[in-house]
C-alpha cells in the first residue's frame, strides 16, 4: 500500500515538473514596455485571433502564418527579432527604424541602461 501512494505521488511529480517546463517554453521572452509598444507600430507583424487560436499577419505581403498554439509566440518573437536585425540600428542610446530603403523613419532615445539592455538581448545585436 504504501509504495502504490509512493508511485502515484511520483507519477503526479513529475507530470506537474514536465507541464511547468512545456508552459515555460512557450512563454516569450520579457518585453521593455515602452520600447516594445513604441516599436509595435512600426514592425510589420499582427497577432490575430482566430477561431482555432491565434494567427501572424504580415501587413506588408497580408499572409497568414498558423503556427501550432504552442509556438505561436515564439514565432511571432522570432518573426520580429528578423525584421529587427534589418530594420533597426542602435547607436549609442539612440534606435532608429529603418524603412526597405533603409532610411531613417524615426527615432527612439532609449532613457535607461535598461532599455538599451532590452534592445540588445531581444534583438541580438553585438
Amino acid at each position: 500500500m504504501k509504495s502504490k501512494n509512493l508511485l502515484i505521488i511520483a507519477f503526479f511529480a513529475v507530470f506537474m515538473f514536465l507541464g511547468l517546463e512545456a508552459l515555460k517554453q512557450g512563454m516569450p521572452s520579457e518585453k521593455n514596455e515602452r520600447v516594445y509598444t513604441i516599436l509595435q507600430k512600426h514592425m510589420p507583424y499582427v497577432l490575430e485571433k482566430r477561431a482555432g487560436g491565434f494567427s501572424i499577419r504580415s501587413k506588408i505581403t497580408d499572409v497568414k502564418e498558423k503556427p501550432p498554439a504552442k509556438d505561436v509566440f515564439l514565432r511571432l518573437e522570432q518573426l520580429e527579432k528578423l525584421w529587427g536585425k534589418e530594420f533597426l540600428k542602435l547607436e549609442n542610446n539612440t534606435l532608429s527604424i529603418l524603412d526597405k530603403n533603409k532610411k531613417e523613419i524615426t527615432k527612439i532615445i532609449l532613457q535607461s541602461e535598461d532599455e538599451k539592455k532590452w534592445v540588445k538581448e531581444y534583438f541580438e545585436f553585438k
